[in-house]
């Protein structure tokens, strides 16, 4: 009676396994596809009605004194304490902010080829900081300034080229 039992049960759990196996497929497939075509490696963040691609190994706002310390995107900051670092510490990030005045504000003057993002108008820029870091500019009509620096040109060029506007 044991070996007509086993018997039955051989099919039961051929079946549970397929069946599992096909529920374990359609969700990595479905995360696959909420992901979206994003190369591996990046993330996608927005602020400001912006979105850009970043390394996926960055932080959110690894900032002191509103000074990146390590490799980092900056968005949604409001308020920045009061203080000084010094020297700044040499790193990768990414910047989404908005400009009080876009003809005051150092970053944004580097911003002098007009672009189309969207069917709306950008102005992009780059050169590089005294420390040889690249730094690259996009200004979206709006007033919003992303700014990404990095060791790498490579990297900020493909950070600004990532911009979207939503």
């Amino acid at each position: 009676m044991s070996v007509g039992m086993s018997s039955r049960s051989r099919p039961r759990i051929a079946l549970v396994a397929v069946a599992t196996t096909a529920v374990l497929c359609l969700i990595a497939w479905a995360l696959t596809a909420a992901r979206g075509n994003q190369p591996s490696g990046v993330q996608e963040v927005a602020s400001e009605g912006v979105r850009i691609s970043v390394p996926a190994a960055w932080s959110r706002n690894a900032i002191e004194c509103g000074t990146p310390v390590r490799d980092t995107y900056v968005v949604d900051v409001q308020a920045v304490a009061g203080c000084a670092l010094t020297p700044a510490p040499r790193v990768d990030y990414a910047e989404i902010r908005l400009s009080a005045d876009l003809a005051l504000d150092p970053a944004a003057t580097i911003a002098t080829e007009e672009r189309q993002i969207a069917g709306r108008i950008a102005h992009r820029g780059g050169d590089a900081l005294p420390d040889g870091r690249a730094r690259r500019v996009v200004v979206v009509e709006r007033r919003v300034v992303v700014i990404a620096v990095s060791e790498d040109p490579a990297v900020a060029d493909a950070i600004v080229d990532s911009v979207k506007i939503d």
